[in-house]
């Protein structure tokens, strides 16, 4: 049970990623998107050494086996922000990046 819930874990990880990147790059303009990508990747893969820590700490606290039922848990809450989504119900992009015009300098970005 344990092997299915981390495989269905990860390929929704992968779906994520791919629907997040794509979106992204269809509603970013060109010459954001190189910032917007590293502000992304930033965020997502800062929060690594601050899980380590805080399993670290709540290893010493709680043992193994409440360490394992507290990071069960939540991985189990992690997906409720997907579900809670204002994307989910957005099926076409904004109308200024659908037309292929390029923005032109000084203008505010959509």
């Amino acid at each position: 049970m344990a092997a299915i819930g981390l495989a269905a874990l990860s390929l929704g990880g992968f779906v994520r990623v791919v629907a997040q990147s794509s979106f992204q790059q269809a509603l970013t303009p060109d010459p954001l998107l190189g910032r917007t990508s590293a502000t992304a990747r930033f965020v997502s893969w800062s929060g690594v050494p601050l899980g380590g820590l805080l399993g670290g700490a709540s290893g010493s606290v709680f043992g193994a086996a409440g360490t394992l039922w507290i990071g069960a848990a939540g991985m189990t809450l992690s997906a409720l922000p997907n579900f809670l989504s204002p994307l989910l119900t957005m099926r076409a992009l904004p109308a200024e990046r659908t037309t292929g015009t390029p923005l032109e300098a000084g203008s505010p970005i959509p």
